[in-house]
């Protein structure tokens, strides 16, 4: 493996290992604010090229089950996630790390965060995008390591 893959996929290790996942999506209008629990999980896939990353949470009272696939692109210079659920969508999200601070993109919903001292929670704040073209909050998420 050249260097270059190297420093981009090292970036990724922080993430290997077993989550318990903690979040609040915020209320709005009429709608109350819900709680999300649950567990995330990321291992090497791939001879180490690809991250699968699987998220197992209830967002109120519904079960969502996803699994996602992780990897580089070299020639965008950004991480892909493509990922699939259980209730038969899947999407596509391109990921950057800058000064320890993750930023995931898709064409409704961006997420922004990073990484304690320790590297043992990951936390940010997901927006999403209105119809009338305005980013509004929509949650805060918190993953904290339970082990590798």
């Amino acid at each position: 493996m050249c260097v270059k893959n190297e420093q981009v996929l090292h970036q990724l290790n922080k993430f290997i290992g077993h989550w318990n996942t903690e979040g609040v999506i915020s209320s709005s209008n009429n709608n109350a604010e819900v709680k999300i629990t649950g567990f995330d999980s990321y291992e090497w896939i791939v001879d180490g090229f690809f991250l699968l990353h699987k998220a197992d949470v209830v967002i109120g009272s519904d079960n969502s089950k996803t699994h996602e696939i992780i990897g580089y692109d070299h020639f965008k210079h950004h991480y892909t996630m493509q990922h699939y659920d259980n209730k038969g969508d899947s999407g596509f999200m391109t990921a950057t790390v800058n000064d320890g601070i993750w930023t995931f993109s898709s064409d409704r919903l961006r997420f922004k965060g990073g990484f304690n001292e320790k590297e043992d929670v990951f936390s940010g704040a997901w927006e999403q995008l209105t119809p009338s073209k305005i980013w509004t909050h929509l949650m805060d998420i918190k993953l904290s390591k339970t082990s590798e």
